[in-house]
């Protein structure tokens, strides 16, 4: 019986068995083709003929394609977009056209949910050009995400040329002072600070040793005004690193914080243990921690000399 396809019909018999057993399962067997591992079948659906592995057929469940399509495209239409069929490069993804023209690749589940009214969906096209046009407005230009990575992130360019990180939220609404010309904080000359705290012994508790590492353009205020310690406690200014401005000293504290908290996970203190005790709860550290404080403070500050150099 010939094929249907431009494959060629393989010379074997075609056995009673393997048809009762496509019958059985919502299909006619054409032919066996191509070698002696490969069927085409006939969906009883929909008529439309395909491609199968005998091992398939005779052991599991086939799938006619071209019902699978018409499923998924139904359920694209009902999110509103098109589906335009299966993407080559991931399992459990399709391509489709959304309605701003743009062709995006989505899971098949996204989409049913989508379907349903679960979750919305974004171009990503769309969504960068907003967020340009909105950078425009305040005089920045967006040059992409965040090369850390950070999801809230974007990455921009100032009309004066300088680049800086800046929280997508706030340029929204121009908050965003330009680090480089700018006279916000961010613009200011600010320090990186270590602190050595110590608090008294109380009901229940024994005397308590913790490390701070953090930034502020006024130390000293930092741990005198803002930390909310007890009268009783002890506070040292172990280490003051000047940096260039306050942006610089964010990205810098922020980054040895995700280095320290990575390398040494045990040594940050719990919140639940600072509860009540100081205003801050995050980035405290143990004073185990203290020689690879120093050395990442020793780091930064060679590199901010070879910077200004």
């Amino acid at each position: 019986m010939p094929s249907t396809y431009d494959t060629p019909v393989f010379p074997g018999p075609v056995h009673a068995h393997w048809q009762a057993t496509a019958a059985s399962k919502g299909f006619d067997l054409i032919a066996r083709i191509r070698d002696r591992y490969h069927l085409q079948l006939r969906c009883q659906t929909c008529s439309g003929s395909f491609t199968a592995k005998l091992f398939t057929l005779m052991r599991h469940q086939p799938l006619c394609p071209h019902c699978l399509a018409a499923r998924r495209s139904a359920v694209a239409n009902a999110a509103g977009i098109t589906f335009l069929g299966p993407d080559p490069d991931r399992r459990g993804y399709g391509r489709f056209r959304a309605p701003c023209g743009h062709v995006l690749a989505r899971q098949f589940e996204l989409i049913d949910r989508i379907a349903k009214g679960a979750t919305g969906l974004r171009c990503e096209t769309c969504h960068n050009a907003r967020e340009a046009a909105e950078a425009r407005r305040f005089g920045w230009e967006r040059l992409g995400y965040c090369p850390s990575g950070r999801p809230n992130y974007r990455l921009y360019r100032h009309h004066c040329g300088h680049v800086q990180r800046i929280a997508q939220a706030n340029m929204l609404w121009g908050q965003c002072d330009c680090a480089g010309c700018g006279q916000g904080w961010n613009a200011k000359p600010s320090f990186l600070y270590l602190l050595r705290i110590v608090l008294p012994a109380g009901a229940n508790r024994p005397t308590r040793h913790y490390l701070k590492l953090g930034y502020s353009a006024h130390p000293v205020k930092r741990h005198r005004h803002q930390l909310g310690l007890a009268r009783d406690a002890q506070v040292e200014l172990m280490r003051v690193l000047a940096m260039a401005s306050g942006h610089l000293a964010c990205r810098a504290e922020q980054a040895a914080h995700r280095r320290l908290t990575s390398a040494h996970p045990e040594a940050v203190v719990p919140a639940t243990e600072l509860a009540g005790a100081m205003n801050v709860v995050r980035e405290i550290y143990r004073p185990m921690l203290l020689p690879m404080i120093e050395a990442e403070l020793d780091r930064i500050a060679a590199e901010a000399d070879r910077t200004s150099g």
